[in-house]
């Protein structure tokens, strides 16, 4: 009684100790969750602080925000799945404010926030590849195509993983117009076909109009004006004539702008008078600034310089209107060549050298920019590195306790494992010592049982030769009854024949003979069919219910032709035995094979085996 108690209380110490180590483990995970999202979320305020510093008409609405989300994040019910779209809509926002460092710096840290603390699945995967999408989005935008290059190819190998063949299809649009700004433009057009690949098959007209404008544009770049036409029509074929009427309007302006390219230029003027009218209605100045520029343009292939002019002036009250300086330097160059060309030079120098202005106000002004990013960058990924030291040497003294704890936990069980073992393996001994007494008289039941079954085998096997003989004497029996039954008939066939013989005066002889016949029939009654029925399933076990059972419209005659066969009797020897001819058993064998729904190749004795 004293092995359960100790089985019991060592059960009880080895669950003590998993339990421990379990919830010790969650502990650390829940602790490491909740100082990793501590740690991300004083590293987003950072990051959110000196993106307010740049764009300070937004500060107050982007700290609200991060506030707001910061709350929400520290929920304690808070589901992945919330968590996750938290985490990426943080990156759309600081994206939309066109603060590409801030956005850079963030996506990083937001991404491996989700690689380290969430479970893996789709929604986490489709997060990451999103914020990756943004950060190369954002390198592109400071100018910086290699490091968007890398990213694109690495990311593409995680939607291929996870077969997200939407986003695969985004990635593939980017690479080919990062290339195509590149002017590496076969390998932009590799890139976009593989983007309309995959969208064609999942049908997706919006990403398709994407696709097949940038393969436009990469034509129009390499004028190359027929493919640049065909690319630009197949856009506007995905587009909804109601809804994407805009969009619409947009492509007939890079239409226009490629009919001016080919030399034609009074195509390119109807579609681009309809493009305005469209334009002017719906009140959109910033379309209008390219409409006007290109209008002026196509008047001054067809010489209409005046016309061109008052094009110009009306892109310019458009460009005034949206503050648009960028756009002015190309309105205020085309204003210099025509003055040029019209001799009119002081207005010529005018424009020109407003426009150079312009254009290094606007370079100085971008490159500083681009520098105090590039170097904000850096000094950023200074100290993301720093604080991820710190708290890498902080998780690492956390660990070194939790390990020591579990260490010695892990030891002390070893401790009483050993020693529950070594108990175990004296009983185990006497266990032994006793199953082998046990096996030694068992062997000798053994033996002595196996005495018995040879003698059980030999009665066994007389008796089956006993029973061999008894059926072959059935069998001998069961022919001879058939035998005996078809002479007696042959018999009887043949008293009648000599009947019909006699003379019908020979009374006393057709007397005598009708006495015979009736003593024969007397004799050949359905008993000795009975007979032979019962012999044959002395011998064949309930061959004819079985028989009946499945084929109930057979006769009498073709039941026993049945059992002949069955008996393994050939034509000849069922011949012999009933006293009629070879054919006219081979008709009865035909006949009961279309009973039986057998086909000329399937054999008949075979089949009544089965029975």
């Amino acid at each position: 009684m004293r092995e359960p108690c100790r089985n019991r209380l060592f059960l009880k110490i080895v669950l003590c100790g998993v339990l421990f180590i379990g919830l010790a483990s969650n502990y650390c995970l829940a602790r490491n969750y909740s100082s990793n999202l501590k740690q991300f979320l004083q590293e987003t305020q950072q990051i959110y602080t000196a993106g307010n510093l740049k764009d300070k008409s937004h500060a107050s609405q982007n700290q609200a925000y991060i506030d707001s989300t910061t709350h929400l994040l520290q929920t304690a019910s808070l589901p992945d799945s919330t968590a996750i779209a938290t985490l990426y809509d943080m990156a759309v926002k600081l994206s939309e404010s066109r603060l590409y460092n801030p956005t850079i710096e963030y996506t990083k840290l937001a991404r491996r926030f989700l690689q380290e603390n969430f479970s893996d699945g789709l929604d986490k995967e489709k997060a990451i590849v999103n914020l990756a999408l943004i950060q190369a989005s954002a390198y592109q935008s400071l100018g910086m195509s290699t490091p968007a290059i890398n990213i694109y190819f690495n990311t593409l190998e995680e939607t291929k993983k996870y077969r997200m063949d939407d986003m695969t299809a985004i990635i593939y649009n980017n690479l080919g117009s990062t290339f195509q700004h590149q002017k590496e433009y076969a390998q932009a057009d590799t890139f976009f076909n593989k983007a309309i690949q995959l969208n064609e098959a999942h049908k997706d007209k919006q990403k398709l109009f994407v696709n097949y404008n940038n393969l436009a544009i990469t034509y129009a770049k390499q004028q190359n004006h027929d493919k640049a036409l065909e690319y630009a029509f197949l856009a506007i074929h995905q587009l909804d004539a109601e809804k994407d009427k805009d969009m619409i309007m947009l492509m007939q302006q890079s239409i226009a702008s490629i009919y001016l390219n080919r030399n034609e230029p009074l195509l390119a003027l109807k579609i681009i008078q309809e493009v305005e009218k469209y334009q002017l209605q719906k009140g959109q100045s910033p379309f209008l600034i390219y409409t006007y520029r290109l209008l002026a343009q196509i008047y001054l292939q067809l010489n209409r310089t005046d016309a061109a002019l008052e094009a110009l002036q009306k892109a310019k009250q458009q460009a005034d209107l949206c503050h648009n300086d960028k756009e002015l330097v190309p309105l205020l160059n085309l204003f210099a060549k025509i003055y040029a060309e019209k001799n009119e030079y002081a207005n010529a120098y005018r424009n020109l050298a407003r426009a150079v202005s312009i254009k290094d106000s606007l370079s100085d002004i971008e490159n500083r920019h681009q520098v105090t990013d590039i170097e904000e960058m850096y000094l950023a990924g200074q100290e993301r590195n720093r604080q991820e030291a710190m708290a890498a040497e902080q998780a690492r003294e956390r660990n070194i306790i939790v390990y020591t704890l579990l260490g010695i936990i892990i030891a002390v069980m070893v401790v009483v494992l050993l020693r529950y073992r070594t108990n175990l393996a004296h009983k185990r001994a006497d266990k032994e010592a006793s199953i082998q007494k046990t096996h030694q008289q068992f062997k000798s039941e053994l033996q002595q049982k196996e005495g018995e079954k040879e003698q059980l085998e030999e009665q066994i096997a007389i008796q089956d030769e006993q029973l061999m003989q008894l059926k072959k004497e059935l069998t001998s029996l069961s022919i001879q009854s058939v035998q005996n039954e078809n002479y007696i008939e042959k018999l009887n066939e043949e008293m009648k024949r000599l009947l019909l013989e006699i003379n019908v005066k020979e009374t006393e002889k057709r007397k005598h003979i009708k006495e015979i016949i009736s003593k024969i029939n007397q004799y050949n009654t359905q008993s000795s069919w009975e007979e032979f029925r019962y012999r044959f399933e002395n011998v064949q076990d309930s061959f004819f219910q079985k028989l009946s059972a499945q084929y109930p419209d057979l006769t009498t005659n073709d039941q026993h032709l049945c059992a002949l066969l069955r008996l393994g009797l050939s034509t000849k020897e069922i011949a012999a035995i009933t006293f009629k001819e070879v054919r006219s058993i081979e008709s009865g064998r035909n006949r009961l094979r279309k009973k039986l729904g057998l086909s000329e190749k399937e054999d008949l004795v075979k089949f009544l085996t089965r029975f």
